[in-house]
């Protein structure tokens, strides 16, 4: 790895080794933790070859148990069913463990999916990180 591959300042280094996809260019994430709360912030597209690296990295911070999970999904630019299936695996996660879940949705690229398929009942939407 060059330095020119590794992760900005703040953006954790999500390994892709074993995988046959660079997935840099398609999907970034990060995590940051505020008075219990851990928002994860995507950027990029949430499809097939992204979802399980998004999954993974929900996954560890659920195992953290925050007060509150937020999902920032405003960089989204493509939301496929991959990518629902993880937010709503993850929502029955949080669920089970007591942890609140807020997405935060700003674009037609992630409410119209979660709209259509009637699963934007399931979460709590806002449109900031602000509670």
């Amino acid at each position: 790895m060059t330095t020119s591959d590794l992760p900005a300042e703040g953006q954790p280094d999500v390994s892709t080794e074993g995988t046959d996809a660079p997935f840099d260019d398609v999907i970034t994430l990060s995590t940051s933790t505020e008075d219990g709360v851990v928002t994860v912030t995507v950027v990029g597209e949430v499809d097939t070859f992204t979802a399980p690296v998004l999954r993974s990295t929900l996954d560890t911070q659920l195992e953290q148990s925050p007060q509150e999970l937020v999902i920032d999904l405003s960089g989204v630019q493509f939301l496929g069913s991959a990518g629902l299936a993880v937010l709503v695996e993850t929502q029955k996660s949080a669920r089970a463990r007591e942890v609140g879940l807020r997405l935060i949705a700003t674009t037609r690229a992630v409410t119209r999916p979660l709209e259509v398929t009637g699963l934007i009942d399931l979460f709590t939407i806002a449109d900031s990180t602000a509670r």
